[in-house]
């Protein structure tokens, strides 16, 4: 725990970085309209010109770039206009990283002040800190937002006004399933929780591979295949590499490591070193666990069952309808009762590491998973299908008595479960004699 004097600098820090954000919020504001003559809440106005163009836009693609608003373009070009000669934005050069951090500022300042919200603060780069929105439950990184739109160049202006009035129109449709004004339901303490979630990793090892080297091979050959592989790796990675080739150049080098040394970390430092054939991207523990796998367990439904009192509920306020899709229908694969994400019994399970001593996943250990479990929920399964079948629960849901209207429905959810499922699909495929599907556990993001 910090010492009160370290709190209160803390808190100083802070309250300093509010209020350089909300100054460059205003600066920016003023000079885009004493400099480019526009008037940037005009320019979100949802009755404006601005907005407009995006609905006409999308009626009608092919006259799209003929509709932009003069104020758009105005906009744009006094923005684009601060970087001179150079060709995209760099945030070495001081007038491009104050138009940068100014435009952060101004985003996530006007989010906040249309829709309440608050902001997260993750160090020193502009880039770490979020604005979580206090109505719905949605987190943005306006700095990240900002480069983005910066270095996407020409029509930067309007992919901001649009995905600005997605998220009030957002807004706007959920005061509707709610029957009135929202009220603000997300704290700080919401959002902190979202990182502090771990997360989750499925690794395809070649353990015949990785118990020669690490059980039969002399430690100064694993120690020269080793190093041969740092070589090939990125530079940033230099600190932690180093200490693993330091790591086993320490081992006696006529022996095998397994002789000599029982440290996972080491074990593990090797095997993704020499034996990874293929890893998925790191998913978030409670999505693996109560979307991803569910909807893999779920399969391809033709059919839907209708909505229950409780779902109805949960869809006026406001929950995602891809986790109402994996909670309202029935499984075509039956799920294991309290096994590993309520899909492996204990047999499914297994320690990779030679020591085979006890596990601890929660302590960062490796788990080896039986991939057989998964093949027949996978033989026919097709993420594209699945999408298909969420579109269709859609429109079952919408002809139920009692539920709101819903415009537009997102896909966010549905797609990230998609990809996860798709990935774990790779690797169970790429499991062959002498390899190993893996599972980890990583810790939240900072």
């Amino acid at each position: 725990m910090p010492s009160p004097p370290d709190a209160a600098r803390a808190r100083e820090l802070v309250e300093e970085t509010l209020a350089k954000l909300a100054s460059s919020s205003r600066s920016f504001y003023g000079r885009a309209r004493s400099q480019a003559g526009v008037d940037l809440r005009l320019l979100l106005d949802p009755r404006g010109e601005a907005v407009a163009s995006l609905v006409d836009g999308e009626r009608a693609p092919g006259a799209s770039l003929l509709a932009v608003p003069m104020d758009l373009i105005l906009f744009e070009t006094w923005v684009l206009g601060h970087f001179g000669d150079h060709d995209e934005l760099d945030l070495d050069v001081n007038t491009h990283r104050d138009v940068w951090f100014s435009l952060g500022a101004w985003i996530g300042e006007t989010l906040r002040d249309r829709h309440g919200g608050f902001w997260l603060m993750g160090g020193e780069d502009p880039r770490a800190w979020r604005m979580g929105l206090s109505k719905i439950m949605l987190e943005i990184a306006p700095h990240v937002f900002a480069e983005k739109l910066l270095r996407s160049g020409q029509g930067f202006a309007r992919r901001m006004v649009s995905e600005m009035e997605r998220i009030r129109a957002t807004h706007e449709e959920q005061a509707q399933a709610s029957g009135g004004k929202l009220k603000d339901r997300y704290t700080p303490q919401h959002y902190a929780r979202m990182h502090a979630v771990p997360f989750g990793q499925w690794l395809v090892l070649d353990m015949s591979r990785l118990e020669n080297a690490w059980g039969k091979k002399p430690a100064g050959e694993l120690s020269a295949e080793v190093s041969a592989a740092i070589k090939k790796l990125p530079p940033e990675n230099a600190a932690l590499l180093s200490r693993i080739d330091e790591a086993l150049g320490k081992l006696e080098k006529g022996k095998p490591a397994a002789e000599q040394v029982q440290d996972r970390g080491l074990y593990e430092a090797v095997a993704q070193l020499l034996a990874m054939k293929r890893a998925t991207q790191p998913v978030p523990m409670d999505l693996m666990e109560k979307i991803a796998m569910p909807a893999l367990h779920v399969g391809l439904p033709d059919k839907f069952p209708p909505l229950g009192d409780d779902d109805i509920e949960n869809i006026k306020k406001g929950a995602d309808l891809f986790a109402v899709y994996v909670d309202t229908i029935p499984y075509a694969h039956p799920a294991e009762e309290g096994g590993f994400l309520g899909t492996f019994s204990p047999q499914d399970l297994g320690t990779p590491y030679p020591d085979r001593q006890n596990l601890d996943l929660g302590k960062g250990d490796w788990l080896a998973v039986n991939p057989a479990r998964l093949v027949p929920m996978m033989q026919r399964f097709d993420p594209r299908k699945m999408l298909e079948a969420f579109d269709k629960f859609v429109d079952h849901v919408q002809r139920q008595d009692g539920v709101p209207r819903i415009r537009e429905h997102s896909r966010g959810l549905a797609e990230t479960a998609a990809r996860a499922i798709f990935e774990l699909m790779h690797c169970v495929s790429n499991v062959d004699k002498g390899s190993a599907l893996v599972f980890r556990l990583l810790p939240p993001p900072a």
